[in-house]
C-alpha cells in the first residue's frame, strides 16, 4: 500500500513537499512515509522505477539545454501500448516532441487494463487534444477470433464511456456459438476451464 502510494505520487510528479495534506493526519501520515522511503533510498544509492521517470523529467525541466539535445536526437518518436502509459511519461513525451517532434502512438483504449498502477487512458485523448494535426488510424479487421467472438465483444465494450470507437470484424468463420458459465469462485471457474479442455481433447479436437 505505502509503494502504492509513493508510485502513484511520482506517477504525477509530486514530490513529498509538493504534497497537499489539508491538514488530513492520514494524508500527513503517508507524506512521512514517501519522505522517509525517498531518505532510505538516497542514501543507498537506489531508485525505483517511477524515481527514473521522474528525475528525467525533472532534469528535462531545469536544464533546458539537455532537454534540447534530446529533442534533437529523438525527432521521430514511437510509443507502443499508448493506452498504458501514466502521466509521468505523458510529460515525457510532450516535452521530447516539443513544437516540432514527430510522434506516432499506438494504443487501444478497449485494452486499458492497468488503471490500478497509473495507467491514464485519458492519454489518448489527450494526446489528439495536444496534437490537433495527428491523424486516427483505425486497425479494426481481426485475425484471432471468430465472429461470434466478435459480434459479442463489441456489444459489451460498445456500452462504455469516453470512447474512441471502433467495431472490430473478420473475414473468417462465424465460429461456435457463445456459451456463458456462471462460476461460484475462481476454483468453480477454473475447473470448468479444464474439464471443457478435456472434453474438447477426448472428441479429437
Amino acid at each position: 500500500q505505502a509503494m502504492w502510494y509513493i508510485n502513484s505520487q511520482k506517477d504525477e510528479g509530486l514530490r513529498p513537499h509538493h504534497i497537499q495534506s489539508y491538514g488530513n493526519p492520514v494524508e500527513q501520515t503517508w507524506q512521512k512515509v514517501y519522505q522517509a522511503y525517498q531518505e532510505a533510498c538516497d542514501r543507498a544509492g537506489l531508485v525505483d522505477f517511477a524515481e527514473l521517470l521522474l528525475r528525467a523529467h525533472e532534469l528535462w525541466l531545469n536544464k533546458p539545454h539537455i532537454l534540447q539535445h534530446y529533442r534533437e536526437r529523438f525527432t521521430n518518436i514511437l510509443v507502443d501500448e499508448f493506452q498504458d502509459t501514466n502521466n509521468i511519461q505523458y510529460a515525457w513525451i510532450r516535452l521530447l516532441a516539443g513544437d516540432t517532434g514527430k510522434v506516432m502512438i499506438v494504443g487501444d483504449d478497449d485494452q486499458s487494463i492497468y488503471g490500478w498502477r497509473g495507467a491514464q487512458v485519458e492519454n489518448i485523448q489527450r494526446f489528439l487534444n495536444d496534437f490537433p494535426g495527428a491523424e486516427t488510424i483505425r486497425l479494426e479487421q481481426n485475425y484471432r477470433s471468430t465472429s461470434n467472438i466478435l459480434s459479442a465483444a463489441n456489444a459489451l465494450i460498445e456500452n462504455n464511456n469516453g470512447r474512441l470507437g471502433k467495431k472490430l470484424w473478420t473475414d473468417g468463420a462465424d465460429g461456435e456459438p457463445i456459451s456463458l458459465y456462471c462460476a461460484f469462485n475462481e476454483l468453480d471457474e477454473a475447473r470448468f476451464v479444464v474439464n471443457r479442455i478435456k472434453t474438447w481433447q477426448d472428441n479429437g479436437g
